[in-house]
């Protein structure tokens, strides 16, 4: 009996063993209570299939999708508009919608912003910047007010002061400040943030940096100027001094600019072209030839501008004027712009027997930053003063019209301007041609026009303030790029400390305004290398 009861003794305790092990096996190492199955149809969040661009934005107060679209790459992108105050700092002023874009592939992912300063292109012309593809984040692009999706009031029946109030870096940046806070709120733009934009977007990147600081993780303006006047030189100098520097390029083209100057057979004959070009303008056909020679000496600096603006050097100076070339290279040199650049190059290497070569040429066609360039088709050199000035142009006009101009009133605002280098004009060129040359890229003119006030470079003035104290008070991470060859690259910052952790300063060799890091014609590799790695460097900062 004992045995049989000992085996079930043993017998009991193995049971109650097994119970035990089985129980422990079913409880984590705390001994906590043993978690319920998860349901087949429950997932955690982590695990959730990412939303949509149009999800996410169906959640974010303000926002109307426009469109679900792919841009010029092929790449999906929502179009969406914003619902914005008119002043940020009085509701009753009431509100408009403003034009947005959203390439979106995850919530953890970096944040690209694109600060567009100018209107943006239509999604078949439209495409990311490098910096944001090479990031492999999410896009986000908003158009400046103003402009032609995001008019404050398109019906107005007046641009004047008022009309204008409201084109402001202030303003505008706060447009910015109020989109990116809702879409940080939203949970689903949980990386870092970068902001970047060319020229007019770049000041807007610098200028949303100096009124909302580490808003965004890095900010990065490309080609940026910053005019502290109404006539800033630096910028007219730097072409004069320093675009081409060291090039026989360089050489020949002040050379051939001389001779325009004093070769008074080529001058005749180059006054014989210009009034070629304009049969059906009487007042053109009038032109002595010192009236002749005073356009094309604007039309020379300005295409010239142009040219080291957005064509590499080595792109076009094989053309650049030789003492012995005719009047008609001459004139189709001075001609020669970013406007049909690579069909009329091709004409004048033709003209000039010269081996043609393949160009591979960003299409600028479909970017709206050569809206800094200013076209002018009137004769001023009969005017006497401002006024006169003024009273040229309409003050009412199309709506579409007026889009050329938000860039000037900004500029005649706050931004400031520049003025060409003359210095090469010898002294007893006519004044009254002088005043026409210089009226050209008058801030004055569109004070008048529209009856704003210029702030005598204050914002300029406080904006490089802001970045030379920056390491010692916001510690803002920033990194400006510069071409070497572009001008505005005159009227960039001056040069941080070398050992500023926050602020860096990059000049491409060879560059030109263009922030389109994979087009090797304007940045080489080590000038990609270097400013996508310190992006990154900053981003981990």
């Amino acid at each position: 009996m004992r045995i049989k009861d000992n085996m079930r003794w043993m017998a009991s305790c193995w049971m109650v063993l097994a119970v035990m092990v089985l129980y422990i096996g079913c409880t984590d190492d705390n001994d906590k209570t043993a978690e319920q199955p998860i349901p087949p149809t429950e997932q955690p969040e982590d695990d959730e299939p990412e939303k949509t661009a149009a999800e996410v934005l169906a959640d974010i107060p303000g926002v109307t999708i426009i469109q679900n679209t792919q841009d010029a790459k092929k790449q999906d992108v929502t179009l969406f508009y914003f619902d914005q105050p008119i002043d940020h700092n009085d509701a009753s002023a009431g509100t408009f919608r403003q034009y947005c874009v959203l390439h979106y592939k995850g919530r953890d992912c970096v944040n690209a912003l694109h600060t567009q300063g100018y209107s943006t292109n239509e999604p078949d012309k439209m495409s990311q910047p490098d910096l944001s593809t090479i990031l492999d984040g999410n896009y986000i692009e908003i158009e400046h007010r103003y402009y032609k999706h995001s008019p404050i009031n398109k019906d107005a029946e007046n641009y004047d002061a008022e009309y204008w109030k409201y084109n402001t870096a202030a303003q505008s940046t706060a447009d910015l400040h109020t989109i990116v806070t809702a879409l940080k709120q939203s949970g689903y733009f949980n990386g870092k943030w970068v902001s970047t934009g060319v020229s007019k977007n770049g000041i807007l990147t610098a200028l949303y940096a100096y009124y909302y600081p580490n808003e965004m993780d890095v900010y990065v303006p490309f080609c940026a100027p910053f005019c502290t006047e109404a006539e800033s030189p630096g910028i007219g100098k730097y072409i004069t001094e320093q675009c081409g520097k060291g090039t026989e390029a360089q050489q020949r083209i002040w050379s051939a600019l001389q001779r325009m100057l004093t070769d008074e057979q080529l001058r005749t004959e180059l006054t014989a072209l210009y009034k070629k070009d304009y049969p059906n303008n009487a007042d053109i056909q009038k032109y002595s030839t010192s009236t002749a020679m005073c356009a094309m000496l604007l039309m020379f600096i300005r295409n010239l501008f142009s040219k080291f603006a957005y064509q590499p050097l080595d792109t076009w100076a094989d053309v650049t004027p030789q003492y012995v070339y005719s009047a008609e290279a001459y004139y189709r040199f001075i001609k020669l712009d970013n406007a049909n650049f690579v069909n009329d190059i091709k004409a004048l290497r033709n003209l000039l027997q010269l081996e043609d070569k393949e160009l591979f040429i960003y299409d600028y066609e479909y970017d709206s930053y050569d809206d800094y360039e200013t076209e002018y088709d009137d004769d001023w050199s009969d005017l006497d003063d401002d006024e006169q000035l003024a009273s040229r142009r309409v003050q009412k006009m199309s709506f579409e019209q007026l889009l050329a101009d938000i860039y000037k009133v900004h500029a005649a605002k706050e931004l400031g301007s520049f003025c060409y280098d003359w210095s090469m004009l010898p002294a007893d060129f006519p004044p009254n041609h002088l005043k026409w040359l210089n009226a050209q890229q008058s801030i004055t003119f569109y004070n008048k026009k529209y009856g704003v006030e210029y702030d005598g470079g204050k914002l300029m003035n406080d904006f490089l303030a802001f970045v030379k104290n920056n390491r010692n008070t916001n510690k803002c991470k920033m990194l400006f790029v510069y071409g070497a060859n572009d001008p505005w690259t005159g009227a960039a910052i001056p040069d941080p400390d070398a050992d500023d952790p926050y602020v860096k300063k990059f000049v491409v060799p060879n560059g030109v305004h263009s922030g389109w890091l994979n087009f090797q014609y304007h940045y080489k590799t080590q000038d990609r290398d270097y400013i996508v790695n310190t992006v990154k460097q900053m981003l981990q900062q």
